[in-house]
């Protein structure tokens, strides 16, 4: 989902309001640094301000990074019930 930092400062402060401050979570955030390509010199051509904004949008509000999030966590759900000798009620 594509936020503002404010956002996701109230987000995370709800979040530690309920949990605590050292709780586990995962996170993956990116912002307009992480959004440039490299040229032929193998340099780091950014994006401007705007166009940044876009690509960041549209990846934050496609399913695809959801349905693999997802995926993620069900086969890391299932690597630990295994590792941890867990059994089906």
């Amino acid at each position: 989902m594509y936020r503002k930092l404010s956002d996701l400062k109230q987000r995370v402060d709800d979040l530690i309001a309920t949990y605590g401050e050292d709780h586990g979570v995962a996170a993956f955030l990116f912002c307009d640094s992480d959004v440039f390509t490299i040229d032929e010199n193998h340099d780091e051509q950014y994006l401007n301000e705007e166009d940044a904004a876009q690509v960041l949008y549209e990846v934050g509000n496609t399913d695809y990074i959801y349905e693999q999030i997802g995926e993620c966590i069900d086969d890391e759900v299932r690597r630990v019930m295994i590792s941890n000798s867990y059994q089906k009620n």
